[in-house]
C-alpha cells in the first residue's frame, strides 16, 4: 500500500484525475518525439498541443522533474528525456529481441566490417534499440540506441511501414500531421516517402542514400508470426561501399542474418501470443 500512496503523491494537486494528467503528458511527449533532436520551445508546445500556458508549464515541469523531458542548457528548448530511452530498451526486450539478435548482428558486422542496427516500431515512430559499430571507418554514425524517427524516413523506418499487411494502416500513418512535420524537417515530402515505400515493397528491402551526407543504409524487415514486421535489421556504410556489386553481397549476408533472427525469435513470439 505504501508504494501506491507514493505514486498518488507524485501528481500535482488540483488535477481532475490521473487519466487527464496522463493524457496531457502523452500529447506533449508525442509532440517532442516527432521533432526529434530539434526540440520545441515552450511557445511551440503550447501551439502544437492547444493547451493553455498554465497547463503546459505544470505538466512540463512535472515531467522534467521525473526525467521524461529535458531542457537544454540555455533553457530555450525542450527534448525527450533519457529516462524514456531506458524504457524503450526494456520494451524492445519484451520478446528478448535484443538478446536474440545480438550475436547475429555481431557476426554480420564482423563479416561486412560495417555498422549494424536493430530498430523497432514504437507507436508511430521507429526507435533504434541496438547498434554494433563496424571496423570500417564511417564519416558519421547514422543513429544511436534511443534515437527515434518518424516512420518512412530512413531505411529501417521505411521497411517497418512498407511491409505492414494492412494498407489502410500505412495510409493512416502517412496522413498524420506529425509525420508530415517530421518529413519536412528533413527536407523530404510525402511523395518521396511513398516512392521509398513502393521501392521497398518491390525489392524486398529498404535503401536510403545521403540522408546523412556520404552515407547509405540498407534494411530488411524482421517478420513476426502474423506476417507483420516486429523489427528491422539495417546496415550503414559510406555510400561507395554499398554500390554494386558489393551491395548484392551485403544483401545476401543480411538476408541470411534476418532469417536467422526470425528463426530464433519465432518460438518466443508464439509462446507469448494471445490465445
Amino acid at each position: 500500500m505504501a508504494a501506491q500512496t507514493d505514486v498518488q503523491r507524485s501528481f500535482t494537486p488540483g488535477e481532475r484525475g490521473l487519466e487527464q494528467s496522463f493524457g496531457r503528458a502523452a500529447v506533449i511527449l508525442n509532440a517532442l518525439a516527432h521533432v526529434g533532436d530539434t526540440g520545441l520551445r515552450f511557445v511551440d508546445i503550447v501551439r502544437v498541443t492547444g493547451f493553455s500556458q498554465t497547463t503546459v508549464h505544470r505538466v512540463v515541469a512535472a515531467m522534467a522533474e521525473h526525467g521524461f523531458i529535458e531542457q537544454e542548457r540555455e533553457g530555450a528548448r525542450y527534448f525527450l528525456g533519457m529516462r524514456l530511452a531506458g524504457w524503450a530498451f526494456a520494451a524492445a526486450n519484451r520478446f528478448s529481441l535484443a538478446t536474440v539478435a545480438h550475436p547475429v548482428m555481431q557476426a554480420l558486422s564482423q563479416a561486412t566490417e560495417d555498422s549494424v542496427f536493430l530498430t523497432i516500431r514504437s507507436g508511430d515512430m521507429a526507435t533504434c534499440v541496438a547498434r554494433i559499430e563496424g571496423a570500417y571507418p564511417i564519416r558519421a554514425l547514422v543513429v544511436k540506441p534511443g534515437d527515434r524517427r518518424v516512420l518512412g524516413l530512413g531505411a529501417s523506418s521505411v521497411v517497418l511501414l512498407a511491409f505492414v499487411r494492412d494498407r489502410s494502416e500505412i495510409e493512416r500513418v502517412l496522413a498524420l500531421p506529425e509525420q508530415q512535420a517530421g518529413y519536412a524537417a528533413r527536407g523530404v515530402d510525402e511523395a518521396q516517402v511513398r516512392r521509398w515505400i513502393a521501392e521497398a515493397q518491390r525489392s524486398g528491402y529498404g535503401f536510403a542514400q545521403d540522408l546523412v551526407p556520404g552515407t547509405s543504409g540498407i534494411a530488411l524487415p524482421i517478420m513476426g508470426p502474423d506476417g507483420d514486421p516486429v523489427a528491422a535489421l539495417s546496415l550503414a556504410a559510406i555510400s561507395s561501399r554499398l554500390e554494386q556489386p558489393r551491395q548484392e553481397e551485403v544483401l545476401r549476408l543480411m538476408r541470411a542474418a534476418t532469417a536467422d533472427i526470425e528463426t530464433r525469435l519465432q518460438p518466443l513470439l508464439k509462446a507469448r501470443a494471445p490465445l
